[in-house]
């Protein structure tokens, strides 16, 4: 992919970051702002650990693989 094509890509994430993290806070009735970086955190904390562990089982797999080549 391109510079800009991330770019974009990048910004379309936030944005529905944003719209995601700004309808749970309005819907729990608590429009603080420590409430929003409260949830924006623990959202990105849940999305994160599956991204972490698949990239985890993916470099393992990796080196299982290249060690079976040499052997």
């Amino acid at each position: 992919m391109k510079r800009v094509e991330w770019v974009i890509a990048s910004i379309f994430i936030v944005m529905g970051l944003h719209c995601l993290v700004t309808a749970g806070t309005l819907l729990s009735g608590a429009v603080e702002s420590s409430s929003y970086f409260s949830l924006l955190l623990r959202i990105c904390f849940w999305m994160g650990a599956p991204i972490l562990g698949g990239f985890m089982i993916y470099i393992i797999t990796m080196i299982i693989k290249k060690q079976k080549g040499k052997v």
